[in-house]
């Protein structure tokens, strides 16, 4: 019990320098900045302007991500994985290096697996893999769980072409600045000894019969969660990713504690990483290409993929795939028709929709106003809006298809 408390009492300490650290607060603003280019690149762009809803981003992502990393740290300390014995150095340089491959390569599940599988074969670079891997199950542990609470919110609607057509959907682009604080193999004690006996990671190494001390350190990162979804809601969607990031992470985990006490498992957690998530990735993709696409033009009305934010829509209370049929008492037919049936005259706006069942009369003050405030799905009749595409191949794949044009 003393133990514990000491080790907490070290976490706090620690966290709370890692909280204050002028790079944490880099990390943040960049952060900051990759939404604020999210928001003035998105359809709403023109009506948002003077939004400030970046900021609001910034602070969820940056409350949510303290929260993780203390979850995260604790985690880490409590299975004793030990930063040094990570090769960090080949972790990052692999990572940018199958950055360049494709963008979404750029994670520790693809790079921890393959230096594992390297380093299992060759010897070389000398790390452990147990701690490799249990620190990637750990970093998307804590990632399922920021997906779960707020990978749904403030959504960036999109238009996306699908066969021959184009339908409305929503990126759920998300990035979190995430403090922690791990064990590291070092010359001043700063964690006593004998908790050896229940470190499950740690209880097998090699180096404690050495007389190696630990210390806690505090390490800084950013998290990142990127999904299209056009057969689900935002928030089905990331409750779905959440779950099967989860199952991936728990497994992942499981397998670098056996490996740690059986060594011949270290190859198969090895094998998971890149692979398991595989599999997670692409059950998204499978949901995306054998469900209907859900935010297409209804045979009557008007469907709403987004309402923007601080407009008459959402005072009147519009939602997200709400069908406007009549506005201020006029027949709507296509999204011209919204246009042209708003009286700036009138005090109030007035619209009758359909939500599911049920028909509803939504109205709201709009004498300030002189546009609705909604993103409606794609008009079929207007094919040449501009769509969002996925990320493209990485600098590397890039280069090989330009060499294979000139060929």
């Amino acid at each position: 019990m003393e133990f514990l408390v000491t080790v907490l009492a070290e976490v706090a300490r620690k966290y709370t320098v890692a909280l204050i650290s002028p790079l944490y607060l880099l990390l943040i603003i960049f952060i900051g900045w990759q939404y604020k280019r999210m928001q003035e690149s998105q359809l709403t762009a023109s009506l948002t302007r003077h939004s400030r809803r970046y900021l609001h981003a910034t602070l969820v992502a940056t409350l949510a991500g303290i929260l993780g990393g203390f979850l995260g740290s604790i985690l880490l300390i409590l299975f004793g994985i030990d930063i040094a014995g990570l090769g960090l150095v080949y972790l990052f340089v692999t990572a940018l290096i199958l950055m360049m491959v494709h963008p979404r390569f750029l994670c520790f599940a693809y790079a921890g697996g393959l230096l594992s599988i390297l380093s299992l074969l060759t010897g070389f670079p000398r790390i452990q893999v147990a701690h490799v891997m249990g620190l990637v199950a750990i970093l998307h542990m804590v990632e399922a769980l920021l997906i779960l609470f707020t990978g749904y919110l403030d959504p960036i609607p999109v238009y996306l072409r699908s066969g021959q057509r184009l339908v409305g959907g929503f990126n759920l682009q998300k990035f979190w600045p995430i403090p922690l604080v791990a064990v590291m193999s070092t010359g001043m004690v700063s964690v006593p000894m004998g908790a050896d006996n229940w470190w499950p990671l740690l209880k097998y190494n090699p180096g404690l019969s050495d007389g190696i001390a630990f210390g806690l350190v505090p390490v800084l990162a950013i998290l990142g969660y990127g999904e299209i979804t056009t057969t689900a809601h935002p928030v089905h969607r990331s409750r779905s990713s959440a779950l099967y990031l989860s199952l991936f992470s728990v497994t992942l985990l499981g397998l670098a504690v056996l490996g740690s006490h059986y060594p011949s498992l270290l190859f198969l957690a090895a094998l998971f990483g890149p692979l398991g998530h595989e599999m997670v990735i692409a059950n998204g993709w499978r949901s995306e290409r054998l469900l209907p696409p859900i935010y297409t033009p209804p045979p009557q009305g008007v469907m709403v993929l987004d309402v923007i934010h601080k407009s008459p829509a959402e005072q009147a209370g519009l939602r997200s795939r709400d069908i406007i049929i009549e506005l201020n008492g006029c027949s709507v037919y296509s999204p011209a028709d919204l246009v042209l049936c708003i009286d700036n005259s009138a005090a109030w706006l007035t619209m009758t929709v359909l939500r599911g069942e049920q028909r509803l009369v939504l109205s709201s003050r709009a004498s300030n106003y002189d546009y609705l405030g909604i993103i409606p799905v794609p008009d079929p009749a207007r094919q040449t809006m501009a769509n969002d595409a996925p990320a493209g191949p990485g600098l590397i794949m890039s280069l090989i298809q330009r060499l294979k044009k000139l060929r």
